[in-house]
């Protein structure tokens, strides 16, 4: 009896015990505290070396210093030096027919002008490298807006700070105003004065972060008289306050026919730059601006005999 009651209490024990045991498994998916937390790579520039390492976000329960980085590469790569430049551009004025004693050059007869009427400049890639160190390795014949194409990398020529012919010519330079005495007419095989009004031109530029001045000097008057004929002057001409259609000038011009003429001007400018209050330096090549042009009206004389009575 006392046996058989011990047992049954035993029996219920341990059916309590079963009971009171949790058998509900844990939640899939969920992330573990061994875990590995988000990391960051970083990189920095120290001693022109690149150091990167990796920095991980600590939680609350982690022993290690939140300032401590737990990795660092073994050893830091080498950020890759500059190579020395290996070409320059260097920009000249071909020979100007007619400026032989300013330019010091011979003339060349063959050398035409550019469709502007500027005359073109010449461009040069030269070696600073190597065995051919200061040797001329391409020429170029360039009139404005034409392109080329130096078929070397950009990033092995010399920066230099200067104003290219291209960027001169992208300046806002005031072009001539054109005048003409009779004012907008003229009589048939009659001397029509024509001249221009022109000013040298200045501006502030940055090249590169610094400062460049540049200057604009009027150097050739191109004109074209509206009837077939053209002019290439190194002087603008000047007011002639008693010129008469007899009279010639200088920048006279006659027309042997009457009519409407549409009478036209470009001006040649050269330009030179200063960097930072330095001496000024030559640009080579001209920009061409042309001048609103005018028109001339001109007239025929008749010579009648009148009878008196």
């Amino acid at each position: 009896m006392i046996l058989s009651t011990l047992a049954g209490l035993f029996s219920v024990a341990i059916a309590l015990m079963l009971g009171s045991t949790s058998s509900e498994p844990s939640s899939y998916g969920e992330k573990s505290s061994m875990q590995q937390e988000a990391c960051t790579k970083v990189e920095k520039l120290i001693d022109r070396k690149i150091i990167i390492y990796w920095k991980c976000d600590q939680n609350e329960n982690d022993s290690r210093d939140k300032n401590d980085t737990w990795y660092r590469a073994p050893q830091p790569e080498l950020i890759q030096k500059p190579e020395k430049p290996k070409y320059k551009y260097k920009d000249s004025n071909i020979c100007i027919p007619g400026l032989e004693n300013v330019s010091g050059c011979d003339s060349n007869s063959d050398e035409g002008q550019c469709p502007d009427g500027s005359v073109p400049f010449m461009r040069q890639i030269i070696s600073l490298d190597g065995d051919d160190a200061g040797q001329v390795i391409r020429t170029f014949r360039l009139c404005p807006g034409e392109s080329f194409d130096p078929e070397l990398p950009e990033d092995e020529f010399v920066v230099e700070i200067r104003v290219s012919p291209e960027q001169f010519r992208a300046f806002p330079i005031l072009a001539s105003d054109l005048q003409s005495d009779p004012e907008k007419f003229s009589l048939r095989n009659g001397n029509s004065h024509f001249w221009a009004e022109t000013e040298s031109q200045s501006f502030n530029s940055t090249v590169l972060g610094t400062q460049v001045r540049v200057k604009a000097i009027p150097d050739g008057w191109n004109w074209k008289y509206g009837d077939g004929n053209t002019r290439n002057l190194d002087f603008p001409g000047e007011p002639a306050p008693n010129h008469t259609l007899r009279d010639e000038t200088p920048t006279s011009h006659s027309y042997k026919e009457t009519g409407t003429y549409s009478v036209g001007l470009t001006t040649l400018f050269r330009g030179e730059f200063s960097v930072d209050g330095g001496p000024w330096q030559s640009i080579p090549g001209q920009a061409a601006v042309p001048s609103d042009p005018i028109e001339i009206d001109v007239w025929r004389t008749k010579k009648e005999l009148i009878a008196r009575d």
